[in-house]
């Protein structure tokens, strides 16, 4: 269980502070969402929306990863799990700004696959292209 929790944790803090990142800088820098006259309304909800997909990724992704980072050094298998977390924010946001351009919104059953099937499946795939990149610990 602790192994998991710890996995978790670090593909779920990076991918949070990014998204979070992102809210503040769209919701402050460029005065975007519907409550442009108090800000801090829209990022209080923008957190709690950021929370609970970040707690929907680590449930979901850790699984599908931990069998993967398993058989890595400690200092590799940390950098993986943030570059993963970070991945998927990145992935996120790609998302939204190409939500915000379209002429309506996508139906749910898109929204879902886009949103949760599509980063489950390549996250393992991810981890190991990251891995291939670190230098190998002696």
């Amino acid at each position: 269980m602790a192994g998991w929790l710890a996995v978790a944790v670090l593909v779920c803090i990076p991918c949070f502070l990014a998204l979070f990142a992102y809210d503040a800088v769209a919701i402050f820098l460029f005065r975007r969402g519907e409550y442009q006259l108090v800000p801090f309304h829209d990022l209080a909800r923008a957190v709690a929306q950021d929370l609970a997909l970040v707690i929907v990724y680590a449930v979901a992704v850790t699984p599908r990863v931990i069998t993967v980072v398993a058989g890595y050094p400690s200092r590799t298998r940390r950098s993986c799990l943030i570059m993963l977390g970070l991945g998927i924010a990145w992935y996120d946001v790609l998302c939204a700004s190409v939500t915000r351009v379209l002429a309506e919104p996508p139906g749910f059953g898109v929204s879902l696959v886009v949103l949760f099937v599509i980063p489950i499946i390549l996250a393992p795939w991810y981890v190991q292209w990251v891995r291939s990149w670190l230098p190998e610990e002696q």
